[in-house]
């Protein structure tokens, strides 16, 4: 895939909008999602605990932590029934979340004597006279208090992470570029209460990548200084910062799905149980490879479903091997209960059944799409083992396995104005298509993202009084 696509390019695939996937099914339990025994998930802990293994997180942590408050925002500009609710109930609880403790003494004192307006705070908090946290990335926004220290999600990773029991464990960020200088700090920190070494690098997301943004007449939007306009073009770009990491490897999550330090544990023995799959896979694939064993690999297929059975069997001897050796990704997949991601479908790809995540903008599309979402029962939480390299370790040029056709059309307001431009094929959708795909269904126990300051009072994040 090129570095980007010309303008030219871009206007093009906005007229024609963006290609409709052949959908053929969700993926279900026993069909296309691998559900594993306690005795199963036990082996593959084993395996990943008892490994040399080295493994590098990789969490993008860009994006702006002001959705969390977006309520606030309006409830002080535009209020009505519902956002009035919602400030009510987090004007109420303030006490509770992990940010009251970064709130002035004056402040604080005044919320617990009931004299703190809402209008008051609502500003400093937001405001870049305050907390600045309509600006500030969500990794730098306190979510919750492990006594006695107030953990943002950029340092909880790493606590989480550093209980795995792996060999070596290192760090990826990617980053906004303005704000390295507080990630570090924060990572410093963190370095510093516990008394440990952390291996964290951070990248950012290529500003070449941005996508141009387009007028409804096809002409470039410009702003008022008559510079063309470009918007970051989906988390598709940091495929790039994906390919250069160089590790065998690699665990993907996004940066707000983390529970509170006292319940960390469902989702640490799901990632050993992930990593040791990922490992066991590896393996058998690679031994089917050195023994030219395609019966084997047509047997074995049955019990773990990594290709569609009727398709593999039809392969000539020749072609079945480089297939084995494509990139191959893990899934962990949560039961839906109505979230608004993508989840696992079985899609048609130049004739082949192969599974996918796709995105629920990308279903709308389609005739079929409330048949295929009343279907749907599993959800795409973002926990995925990824390896890189072939079967002998060398590192694979992703960009030879994305599906370029599965670029999404975005429309926005700019200034007022209704506006168009192109995102990349996303990170874990079209950008992984060509990709060695399993499915695995995990405790929803691991999936707590934070969307709104509000789910911060979610169980997930509250002390576990039983640790």
């Amino acid at each position: 895939m090129e570095e980007q696509w010309s303008i030219a390019q871009q206007l093009e695939f906005i007229q024609h909008g963006a290609h409709p996937l052949a959908v053929l099914s969700p993926c279900r339990v026993g069909d296309g999602i691998l559900s594993l025994s306690e005795d199963q998930k036990e082996h593959y802990r084993q395996l990943a605990h008892h490994s040399s293994l080295a493994v590098t997180f990789f969490i993008p942590a860009s994006g702006s932590g002001s959705r969390m408050f977006e309520f606030l925002k309006e409830f002080s500009l535009y209020p009505n029934p519902e956002n009035a609710q919602k400030a009510a109930r987090f004007y109420s609880r303030l006490s509770e979340f992990a940010l009251f403790q970064k709130l002035p003494q004056h402040i604080q004192k005044n919320y617990l004597d009931g004299k703190l307006q809402l209008e008051e705070l609502i500003d400093y908090l937001l405001g870049s006279e305050g907390l600045n946290f309509g600006n500030i990335p969500k990794g730098l926004i306190p979510f919750h208090i492990q006594e006695p220290f107030i953990l943002n999600p950029f340092q909880e990773q790493l606590l989480q992470a550093a209980q795995l029991s792996v060999a070596h464990c290192q760090y990826h960020f990617t980053i906004q570029q303005e704000f390295e200088k507080d990630f570090k700090v924060a990572i410093d920190q963190i370095a510093v209460l516990t008394s440990r070494t952390f291996e964290v690098t951070y990248s950012v997301q290529n500003p070449a990548t941005d996508a141009f943004v387009f007028k409804s007449d096809g002409q470039l939007f410009k702003d008022q200084d008559g510079r063309v306009v470009r918007r970051p073009a989906g988390h598709g770009t940091l495929l790039r910062n994906l390919d250069v990491l160089d590790a065998e490897y690699i665990l993907v999550k996004n940066i707000d799905n983390v529970q509170h330090f006292s319940q960390q544990l469902t989702s640490n023995m799901t990632w050993e149980v992930l990593l040791g799959l990922q490992m066991q896979i590896r393996s058998d694939l690679k031994q089917f490879v050195q023994r030219n064993d395609f019966e084997g690999l047509c047997s074995w297929n049955e019990r773990f479903a990594l290709y569609d059975q009727q398709w593999l069997t039809e392969q000539k001897h020749s072609a079945w091997q480089d297939l084995l050796n494509r990139p191959l990704r893990v899934c962990g997949m949560v039961k839906n209960d109505g979230q608004p991601g993508g989840g696992p479908f079985f899609v048609s790809i130049n004739g082949q059944k192969s599974k996918q995540i796709v995105e629920k903008a990308q279903l709308t599309q389609l005739p079929k799409a409330s048949q295929l979402l009343l279907q749907s029962t599993h959800f795409n939480p973002v926990m995925m083992v990824l390896s890189p390299c072939d079967l002998d370790g060398k590192p694979h040029l992703l960009a030879n396995f994305v599906d370029p056709s599965t670029y999404f059309v975005v429309d926005k307001q700019q200034d007022g104005e209704s506006v168009k431009f192109v995102e990349q094929p996303g990170l874990w959708n079209g950008a992984m298509a060509h990709w060695n795909t399993l499915f695995v269904e995990v405790p929803s126990a691991i999936f707590s993202p934070v969307k709104s300051v509000l789910d911060l009072l979610d169980l997930a994040h509250q002390v576990n009084k039983g640790a």
